[in-house]
């Protein structure tokens, strides 16, 4: 009988997953995008683990607002990736900030450390000259472009490039002694590069 039960609950758990989570695949693949920008991690592999940790939830009758609870397992499955990462960029460090954790997952102690990584990288842009912070600033807070930045505090857009360059050396350098682990920056081809090799495209 109990047997018969279980089984039961499986099927309706599975019935619940089908109709109300599974419909949210397309949306959630956009939003694990969010977490996978530095080409780390594979969107599909977040979406798919979420899929998995949603479908063994034993509390499902209890859910209700579907989407907020998948959300928030996508969530924490990308807070997971990073944490298992032997090499950080610095777009995911940043990105710790938007992912909320769940009781599945992490633990207290992981989700403490993350927020003491975040706390280190916002003292190591604190310490940054006054004209590098407000280039870094500008553009890993405000999203400005190089040109807009230069024309903003009347610099070139050279000048503007050789700041981010060094901020970012600085940040990673000093979260990597602090943390113990290697912070990678992909520094790349100038911006003003890329500009002009897309515009020959």
């Amino acid at each position: 009988m109990r047997g018969a039960l279980m089984a039961q609950e499986d099927d309706d758990r599975r019935a619940w997953f089908r109709r109300e989570i599974l419909p949210l695949e397309p949306d959630l693949l956009a939003y694990a995008r969010q977490f996978c920008r530095d080409g780390q991690t594979d969107p599909e592999d977040l979406v798919h683990e979420a899929f998995a940790r949603a479908i063994a939830c034993k509390t499902w009758r209890e859910v209700g607002n579907p989407g907020a609870f998948a959300t928030r397992i996508l969530r924490n499955c990308a807070l997971d990736a990073l944490r298992r990462r032997k090499v950080l960029t610095i777009t995911a460090v940043a990105d710790f900030d938007r992912i909320e954790p769940l009781d599945e997952a992490p633990s207290a102690h992981a989700v403490l450390e993350s927020r003491e990584e975040l706390r280190l990288l916002a003292d190591a842009i604190a310490e940054l000259p006054t004209q590098c912070r407000r280039v870094f600033t500008l553009r890993k807070v405000y999203s400005l472009s190089p040109d807009e930045i230069a024309v903003r505090l009347g610099l070139s857009v050279s000048t503007v490039e050789k700041h981010l360059v060094k901020g970012l050396r600085y940040c990673s350098e000093k979260l990597g002694r602090r943390i113990g682990r290697k912070i990678r920056v992909d520094e790349g081809r100038s911006w003003s590069a890329r500009r002009d090799h897309d515009a020959k495209r």
